[in-house]
């Protein structure tokens, strides 16, 4: 088989892959069902699961998840994770949770974290890089 008939095959499998993958619609989503267990995931033990779980929150806006991201801002031993917490809840935009994430700015015990949390509340799209 020459390269080139490898690429095509390549592209082709990767397309169909991405295909079949897509959802059909948002229609079929229950978001109810996602969001609980995004919460749910916040709790992992596994850091990245919990990484994840939080920006599938801010992409999604799921209000639902938004006492769950709190806990996790106030409580998480990660600074990583309470700063991922801060920018879902910047990005939800719920006044409960931008009240906590201005608390953080405040009083959080980790110079790094409150900083991004102040740069958070100051930008206007509430996206910052969690470097």
């Amino acid at each position: 088989m020459t390269r080139q008939t490898a690429a095509v095959l390549l592209t082709l499998t990767l397309s169909v892959s991405a295909f079949a993958t897509t959802p059909r619609s948002s229609e079929s989503i229950d978001w109810s069902k996602a969001e609980r267990n995004y919460v749910a995931a916040l709790a992992s033990d596994n850091l990245g699961l919990r990484h994840s779980a939080a920006s599938y929150i801010a992409e999604y806006r799921l209000p639902g998840a938004v006492v769950s991201l709190i806990s996790v801002l106030q409580s998480d031993k990660v600074e990583q994770m309470r700063m991922s917490a801060a920018q879902a809840l910047v990005q939800i935009g719920n006044k409960e949770g931008l009240d906590a994430v201005q608390d953080a700015a405040m009083y959080d015990g980790s110079e790094k974290v409150a900083k991004f949390c102040e740069q958070l509340l100051a930008s206007e799209d509430g996206s910052l890089s969690l470097k």
